[in-house]
């Protein structure tokens, strides 16, 4: 992988420098700056995490078009939009080094097939859960019920 294709990738997944570094190379932003310059060679293994992160994008975009397709003409198309990383991870289980890649998905729906976005508002959403428990239909139907 070029010095270039690991700055695109690391954009295109919507990562700052200091999150790629964090939660993709486990390294300092000084580190991951030199790979991106060329001045160190990029480690197979944060190569490997982002053509796995790729991979995931692609599928999730493939997936997420597939169910707009089948979305009643007129329908409003919804996603959430996840502002920070403790929203994100919010749900148990979500992996940290999702949450980035999970917002270029968001923005790349949104920009293709027209769907709103609606950030996601922690406390707001523990009012409207009550006593349910958390899923991702629930916030998606949450979402859904605050769309403008």
């Amino acid at each position: 992988m070029t010095p270039a294709t690991l700055q695109a990738l690391r954009r295109l997944l919507f990562f700052s420098v200091e999150e790629a570094a964090a939660m993709i190379g486990d390294v300092s932003p000084r580190s991951w700056q030199f790979w991106e310059k060329g001045d160190r060679t990029i480690p197979d293994d944060v190569i490997a995490t982002l053509q796995r992160l790729c991979a995931w994008r692609q599928k999730a975009i493939a997936a997420g078009s597939v169910q707009i397709a089948k979305a009643p003409a007129g329908a409003d198309l919804v996603l959430i939009w996840y502002g920070s990383l403790d929203d994100w991870t919010s749900m148990a289980g979500r992996e940290p080094e999702m949450w980035r890649p999970h917002c270029s998905v968001a923005a790349e729906l949104a920009a293709r097939h027209g769907a709103q976005l609606v950030t996601f508002d922690a406390p707001a959403y523990s009012v409207w859960l009550g006593r349910r428990v958390d899923s991702e239909t629930l916030r998606g139907a949450w979402a859904a019920s605050i769309a403008p």
